[in-house]
């Protein structure tokens, strides 16, 4: 008789809620940034390229996990903008989400200022 693997599962699905105001230039994010959901938020990224912002602003008080796969988007998304003469920048980054990104050589993508901006759309979850 094998045994088989145990699957450990989390009450709470990892979702990532990703909303884009093209009027603003701004996502708004919530949840985990991770392989399973990154990709979103570059799509998101890649739908401002049809404004005429020079800067699309990632609001990302709202995520609570980022993997490698996170950063990744994160830096492909720096990439995008750039080849379409914009740059990224991402405000209200939580400490944790600051530091990650620092770590990855990324920390010009982050904003350290106290920028509050609009809050994201009704109905989302609420944030720590």
């Amino acid at each position: 008789m094998s045994a088989r693997p145990r699957v450990l599962s989390s009450p709470f699905p990892r979702t990532l809620l990703v909303s884009v105001d093209l009027r603003a230039g701004r996502v708004y994010v919530t949840g985990d940034l991770d392989r399973a959901c990154a990709h979103h938020l570059l799509d998101a990224l890649a739908a401002l390229s049809s404004t005429a912002h020079p800067v699309w602003t990632v609001d990302a008080s709202g995520i609570s996990f980022c993997d490698t796969e996170g950063l990744r988007v994160l830096a492909r998304a720096q990439a995008l903008a750039a080849a379409r003469g914009c740059s990224v920048r991402v405000v209200r980054a939580r400490p944790f989400l600051a530091d990650l990104v620092d770590l990855a050589g990324l920390a010009t993508l982050v904003d350290g200022s106290a920028e509050r901006g609009p809050t994201p759309p009704t109905g989302w979850p609420a944030r720590d």
